[in-house]
Parts: structure tokens; sequence; C-alpha cells
């Protein structure tokens, strides 16, 4: 692991910063250059909605990273602004990010679906790299294992399931997916919708090779989460399914 790939001086390179900026700026350029192919939205829009969207992504990935871990920050208050050393967690991010979304093609009065069907493929090319940076940092690493691509990170005494690597390889099957659906989509918002309800079942699934946080009823936190949002998704997708038969 190699959370700080070089120092130079106080300056520090941190691999978990330099991955998700690699994503984030990737994810831009793609955007961009299917905006203009395919004049939607406005290619010269893309950045500031992905701005946007990053802007509320990280705050309410800190904000509740910071909730699940009051007692550390509040002995170490100035560490609550330290997000290259990591601490996102992605629900948390996931449900600002849309808030913002949803706030940004409200006042730009562009379609709500359509919009949403463009940005979820990048959503997931973008938390992809965010999942190696993960691995890179050392956190959210899994259960302990014998198999033969099992882990030892630094904080733990025995290998254990590289599951950042298990969701970085899934988010990114999931983005050439929901890219390839594009053509065989019946109505505005399947591609979004089948993001929400793809990534929390992929997301459900690798929780169980996770080192559980807190528990309820046998289900980790994000496992909940993880049920809710696939339940929201399914019935939205159902919904709209019907509307065009």
């Amino acid at each position: 692991m190699k959370p700080i790939l070089f120092s130079f001086g106080a300056f520090h390179l941190y691999s978990y910063g330099l991955s998700i900026a690699a994503g984030v700026l990737f994810s831009i350029f793609l955007m961009r250059r299917r905006a203009a192919k395919e004049n939607f939205p406005k290619s010269e829009e893309v950045s500031d909605m992905a701005f946007i969207i990053l802007a509320w992504g990280f705050f309410g990935a800190r904000l509740f990273y910071v909730f699940q871990n009051l007692s550390y920050y509040a002995v170490n208050p100035l560490k609550v602004f330290a997000v290259w050393e990591g601490g996102l967690i992605f629900y948390g991010g996931a449900l600002a990010a849309f808030f913002g979304f949803g706030r940004w093609v409200r006042k730009k009065r562009r379609p709500f679906w359509k919009t949403l069907d463009f940005i979820a493929p990048y959503g997931a090319l973008t938390h992809a790299f965010g999942r190696v940076g993960c691995f890179l940092n050392g956190c959210c690493y899994g259960k302990a294992c014998d198999l033969p691509w099992a882990v030892k990170f630094p904080e733990v005494a025995y290998p254990v399931h590289p599951t950042q690597l298990y969701e970085a390889f899934y988010d990114l099957a999931l983005f050439f997916l929901l890219l390839s659906w594009r053509k065989k989509a019946r109505f505005e918002g399947e591609i979004g919708l089948l993001y929400f309800l793809l990534y929390g079942m992929g997301r459900y699934l690798i929780e169980f090779l996770r080192e559980p946080g807190g528990m309820w009823m046998g289900l980790t936190s994000n496992q909940w989460l993880s049920a809710l949002i696939m339940t929201g998704a399914f019935i939205l997708f159902k919904s709209r399914v019907s509307k065009v038969r």
C-alpha cells in the first residue's frame, strides 16, 4: 500500500486524492466528448454539472463519515478537512450528489431523467477510480481470507479480501454495461435507475466480505442502505416501464 506517492518538503501527494481527481478528470473528458457528438447536454455545461455534483458529493460523503466517527473528530477537529487522507462514505456522497444534481437540472431547465441517463455511467467510472484509491490508501479492506489474491495491509496482522478492488472491477464493468445499454433503453431514466439498482446489488453482496461496522439485524448499515436504494430504484423502474407499454 502507498497512501503517499511522494513528498516534497511539506507537500505530500496522496494516492487517494490523486485517484479521485484522475477519475473525475477522465470522466469529464469522456462526457464532454460524448456531449459534443450527441449535442446533449451542451458540451460547455458538462464541467459545470460535474463540479456541482462533485462538490455536493464530497460534502455529503465527508459529513456522513464524520458523523460515523464523531468521537475521533471531537478530539481532532481539524482532521475533518483532511479528505486527502481518506474517509468518505459513498452513500452519503451519493445522496448529496443526487440532491445537487436535482438542483442543477432544475436551474438549467434540463430534462431530469435524460440527464441522469447521460451522467450515470460516469458516476460508476469515477467510483471505480476512487476504490483504487481506497486500495492504495489501505482502507475499506475485507475480512480475513487465504485465497491466492489475499492482500496484507499494514493495519491488520493477516491477509484479507481486497474488497476495494472487487468493487473497483464491479464499478468498471457497470460503466461499460450502462454505456452499452443505451441503444436498448425503452424509456428515459432506465440507465440511471439501472445504475442505482445494480450498484446497490453489488455493494450489498460485497459487504458480506468486508469488515463489518455497525450491525443491525445481521446486516451492516451499508447493506440496509443498499436494500433501500435497490427497492426505490426497482419501484421507479417498474412504474416507468408500465408507462411505455
